[in-house]
């Protein structure tokens, strides 16, 4: 049964408009021998740079309140898995700073010369693009200076745009700090020609699209998407768009209410940890350098000290947009269905009047400060950097080392090399590594680390930072010095040992980690949405040379010799010669240089820091304390011992890589899967081929399986996923404590396997065999390793403290709506951490494989011969008894909301932030509907189509209540508000908007307003999907959940064709305002101890009613459970 469900949330902040690289903890367990083979490979519009996963601005949240247990992002269950599965398997002392000797001289980047000018010197060609990519791409500049690429994609219904303003947060002037932030919030509020603040999310959203934009260090890119069928409706989008760029009005009233805004997306940072140690680690940059800066900026920064020195802020808006937003200083990129002429057209009349600021040129900002100002050096900063430890009490309860070392540019040369060659993607691959003989399982076999990773974090134009982070154990938190030297240990080696050939060929081929260069990935590239590729065009239109713009971000060394660039899109299986070869040694080997412990940033986090740090940092107050590297550590990891000591040498050849035989597509992509126009409505309408039950060995029988071979992606890809119910595995916290250790689901075991099919089938059973009967050798040794599993489960469930007030409300919302058997409360989780053992472990595992019954979809590159070996291999591997019918677990069904008058309370739960630094407040408020047809299903989402812009507007936009503003529909659906007002106001705001929906915006639609919403959702609902994935992981929704309904797109599609006014009335009606019979409805609210938010805490438990506790959770959820 599929519920529907409307829920309205205000908040602080969920996330933030301003860009923080997501990737500095980059901590992964899975095999590097496997990873990047059996993750299934992202489509081509998801490139390194694509910041798809960028914090947002303009929140819009979908999550499901309800979750099926049977959710498809099990990713972090499956961790420990790997974990374990991988784990099975004399110098001198010298100077310290010998870079920064030599970095007084003022050669490290050519001053007036950037990187892009480099590369126009270069040689280049025409632009490279995926072998399967069919889409049509132009690039060309307008008189004004910007830059263009246009990509059509004749088979799609939307439209995507991004602008990329070569200007951020490190150009703020030092009297405004957080003003380009603020510039970018503040183009979303009016302009001259659209003067209205609400009407460019007004356009969208009544057309089927959203937009958004983040703040980085250099760069500022806003973006949209648009149903875009209609030539006219696109050509006015951009020219709305357009518009930000041309003529922002930076309105008084608007600038004094949007620094509301700032001040709540600060307010919401304050606690997180991910900005605390982001602001430790700028401010042992140089202060003098722009890096150092606070860059998100807040009311005190962009109000109250301007007014200190006599500023005027919105004077220093309209100075900074003047200076910076200049058009020889951007790139546009536009993905549409329209025609690369047309498209040229709409891109003439929207930019081609945006300004070029004549007294800067051709300037760009860095131009400020690149080649001027060091970037790190002793004695420069706030805080202190090289032979210095920092040691951070964060929020959480996180432990972690992270050696940072600044890799400042020698020249325009070297970051040229370091964009086309990018040695620090091989590095991170082999101090990454997680298989046998890896650092990693040196360092967990001593019981020091749980995860260990290495990435590029910071990145500027004069320099960026390669870190490597180590999550901690408790002994390892006391023997820093031990891990680190290891670290060194490992970094000597490849420094004085050659690295094998095969290890630079497997990067060459395979995606590795967070890193998305591949090869193979290249070679199987298809279209994917156009909203993330827009944005990726438009990021790297600005970085690399024309012909790179897509091949730069996903594939490597990407120069043939010397100033030479790649100018095929022919997949390569290896170097192209020994000279390109030659050429990514020689830049790994320089980037080793520059790995050493003088140059190196040490930082240690951990609690138990906690009372004793002493310093606290400016913005986000994080306490931490600062003491010497002291020289007999530092001559420790000078003069480290050597790998071999240790038993760690260079990752095994990968022997999973797939084979050329085995990269053959065995089925023609049948005609509509080349489509060059979008789907006539019949077509959208006309289900897609369902799989096939190909086994079904009844009700009291092991196997359910379902088959589809793909005749649509033509990618030698599959994915099979295989799920074993079994009995009793989350029957209470204890077993649910142990599914967790074990990356169980609530109703058994799910294995997903996804890919390159050649060797996918040996992969599979190597893994299912190490899982099953190799038990023994996957679980802990020793009670001292099983200890370090339970403190980081641990560990999680007390983070739960932490999170955002936000994620507490959603979290009880969930709670209420969810049997006990698919979810245990966060306190009886913690309570039942504290009672399991190793032989508890031991003993929930053997059961799990005593016995189930077992479902599989398998789809893509095979056959149904194939298919059903491929389950005869696992079940055989496997080995399991076979479970009667009365044995298997039922499916998830979600608990009814009692239903209430409209002039009665409705339930409410109302809880304390369990963090008491914490001084937001946060409100849900949930409406359910039971009927499960595709008609209540459609109405409810045009609903939110309806209401979402309107719901912002209001209570972001004017009222200021909160950060996050946002509803939205799913299996359940709610509205949702975080904000530093009191919960009172917060309900009675949002239940007056939802009081007033009807009279102010329902009753004024017309049957043609209706009819366009419902077509735009239709058209989004019948989207074609691009990746085999996708339709895939719906498929298996279909399945897990009972339902088999796989045309459920095209139901739902003809659903939408009978959408009246009436019908929406109706529904509000029903369904919202409770006006016949009644109404579903529940709010959870989450009150802080302290600050201007903060009220009477809530109780812990209630006597009867409809006013809930924590502690009335339990009876709350088994009296709903009877009516099941």
């Amino acid at each position: 049964m599929k519920l529907s469900v409307i829920t309205f949330l205000v908040c602080l902040a969920q996330t933030s408009c301003f860009q923080v690289n997501l990737s500095r903890n980059p901590i992964k367990r899975l095999s590097a021998d496997t990873q990047s083979l059996y993750a299934t490979e992202k489509d081509l519009d998801t490139g390194p740079n694509d910041n798809a996963g960028s914090p947002r601005k303009r929140l819009k949240v979908v999550e499901p309140l309800v979750k099926s247990d049977d959710d498809a992002d099990d990713r972090g269950r499956r961790q420990l898995l790997f974990s374990l599965l991988t784990s099975s398997m004399s110098a001198t002392l010298i100077p310290l700073f010998p870079a920064y000797a030599a970095a007084t001289k003022e050669a490290s980047i050519v001053e007036e010369e950037s990187i892009a000018n480099a590369f126009k010197n270069a040689v280049g060609g025409k632009l490279i693009i995926p072998p399967m990519d069919t889409r049509s791409y132009d690039t060309f500049t307008l008189p004004n200076g910007l830059k263009v690429i246009l990509c059509s994609d004749p088979s799609s219904n939307t439209a995507s745009a991004a602008m990329d303003v070569h200007v951020g947060a490190a150009s703020d002037p030092d009297d405004v700090p957080g003003l380009a932030h603020f510039t970018e919030h503040m183009l979303f509020l009016g302009t001259k020609k659209y003067p209205e603040e609400a009407s460019f999310e007004k356009y969208l959203s009544s057309n089927g699209g959203a937009s958004n934009a983040f703040t980085d260090s250099e760069n500022t890119v806003y973006y949209f998407d648009i149903t875009a069928d209609n030539d006219k409706i696109l050509g006015e989008g951009l020219d709305r768009f357009g518009s930000f760029f041309t003529g922002p009005l930076f309105t008084e009233s608007s600038t004094m209410r949007e620094l509301n805004a700032i001040e709540s997306e600060n307010a919401k940072n304050l606690q997180s940890d991910v900005f605390r140690l982001y602001q430790i680690e700028k401010s042992r940059s140089n202060s003098l350098h722009p890096y150092s800066k606070f860059y998100t900026g807040n009311k005190a920064t962009l109000l109250d000290e301007t007014k200190k020195k006599n500023l005027d802020l919105r004077s220093e808006l309209i100075k900074f947009w003047g200076t910076y937003y200049s058009a020889d200083q951007m790139a546009l990129a536009i993905v549409a269905p329209q025609s690369i002429s047309l498209l040229k057209e709409i891109v003439t009349s929207a930019f081609a009047q945006i300004p070029t600021n004549q007294e800067r040129p051709g300037i760009k900002p860095e131009q400020a400060w690149a080649g001027k100002i060091l970037p790190f050096g002793p004695g420069t900063s706030v805080i202190p950097a090289q032979t210095q430890i920092v040691e951070v009490v964060p929020v959480a309860d996180l432990r972690q080392v992270i050696l940072t070392w600044p890799i400042v540019f020698d020249s325009v040369e070297d970051r040229e090399s370091q964009y086309l060659d990018k040695p620090a993607v091989y590095l991170s691959h082999l101090l990454g590594h997680e298989g046998p003989e890896s650092l990693l399982s040196y360092l967990k076999k001593q019981g020091l680390v749980n995860g260990l990773g290495a990435s590029i974090d910071a990145e500027l134009s004069d320099f960026y930072t390669f870190q490597v982070d180590a999550s901690l154990t408790m002994k390892g938190l006391d023997n820093i010095d031990v891990i680190v030297e290891a670290i060194y240990s490992y970094i000597n080696m490849l420094k004085e040992n050659p690295t094998p050939r095969y290890v630079y060929e497997e990067v060459l081929q395979l995606r590795i980690r967070i890193y998305r260069h591949s090869e193979l990935g290249w070679r199987f590239t298809t279209p994917g949405a156009p909203g993330p590729h827009a944005q990726s065009l438009a990021q790297n239109l600005l970085k690399y040379p024309e012909s790179l713009v897509i091949a730069g971000p996903r594939r490597m060394a990407l120069r043939t010799s010397d100033n030479v660039f790649i100018d095929s899109e022919k997949p390569r299986t290896n170097f192209a010669s020994n000279a390109q070869f030659d050429d990514t040694v020689k830049s790994t080997s320089q980037l080793l240089t520059k790995l050493t412990v003088g140059n190196c940033i040490v930082t240690v986090v951990s609690k138990s820091f906690d009372g004793k740090a002493k310093k606290q940092e400016k913005w986000y107050g994080t306490k931490y304390n600062v003491r010497p590297l002291s020289p007999r550590t530092a001559n420790q990891w000078l003069n480290c011992k050597s790998a071999s000591n240790y038993g760690i040498d260079y990752p095994r050849p990968n022997l999973f890589i797939p084979e050329e035989k085995g990269l053959i597509v065995k089925k023609p992509v049948r005609e509509s899967g080349k489509r060059k126009r979008p789907p006539t409505l019949e077509e959208r309408l006309k289900p897609i081929t369902p799989p096939k039950l190909i086994r079904d060995d009844g009700d009291n029988g092991r196997w359910t399986v379902y088959f589809k071979q793909d005749d649509t992606f033509g990618q030698p890809k599959s994915l099979a996923i295989f799920q074993i119910l079994t009995k009793d595995t989350f029957s209470s916290p204890i077993k649910a404590v142990l599914a967790a250790l074990y990356q169980v689901l609530p109703r058994g075991v799910r294995l997903t396997f996804g890919g390159y099919n050649d060797k996918l089938l040996d992969f599979a059973t190597y893994v299912s065999k190490k899982l099953s009967k190799d038990v023994t050798t996957l679980l802990p040794d020793s009670n001292e390793e099983f200890e370090r599993y339970r403190d980081e489960l641990r560990r999680a469930y007390a983070g739960f403290d932490v999170q955002q007030p936000y994620s507490h409300a959603i979290y009880y919302t969930n709670l209420l709506l969810q049997p006990k058997a698919f979810q245990y409360t966060n306190a009886e989780l913690r309570d039942a951490i504290e009672k399991v053992n190793l032989n508890d472990l031991a003993d929930y595992v053997k059961k799990i494989w005593d016995s189930g019954k077992a479902e599989a979809l398998l789809q893509g590159n095979l056959d149904q011969k194939e298919a059903l070996q491929f389950v005869d291999v696992i079940d055989t591997t496997l080995a399991f008894e076979t479970m009667p019918a009365k044995d298997v677990p039922g499916r998830l069904k979600p608990l009814p909301i009692p239903m209430t008058s409209s002039d009665s309370a409705p339930i409410r739960i109302s809880t304390a932030e369990p963090n008491p630094s914490n001084t937001n407040t946060a409100v849900q408020v949930t409406f359910q509907c039971l009927d499960p047809s595709e008609k209540a299903h459609v109405v409810v989402e045009v609903l939110n189509y309806i209401v979402t812009e309107r719901f912002y507007e209001d209570l972001r936009t004017k009222q200021q209540l909160g950060y996050i503003v946002s509803c939205g529909v799913k299996a359940v659906s709610s509205a949702r508000l975080l904000s530093v007002a009191p919960p009172e106001k917060l309900n009675s705001e949002i239940l007056k908007f939802i009081g007033n929906v009807k009279e102010n915006f329902l009753d004024t639609l017309t049957e043609k307003d209706v009819n366009t919403f419902a077509r735009t959702l239709l058209l989004k609902k019948t989207d074609p999907d691009k990746r085999l994935a996708s339709e895939a992981t719906r498929n298996w929704n279909e399945i897990a959940t009972g339902r088999l309904q796989f045309d459920r797109r095209q139901k739902e599609a003809e659903a939408l064709l009978n959408v009246r006014k009436d019908d929406i009335l109706n529904y509000w009606n029903d369904n919202i305002l409770g006006a016949s019979g009644g109404r579903r409805m529940l709010i959870s609210e989450v009150v802080p101890k302290s600050g201007a938010a903060s009220s009477k805490v809530p109780a812990k438990s209630y006597d009867g009613g409809r006013q809930l506790g924590i502690n009335n959770v339990d009876s709350y959820r088994k009296d709903r459970e009877t009516e099941l």
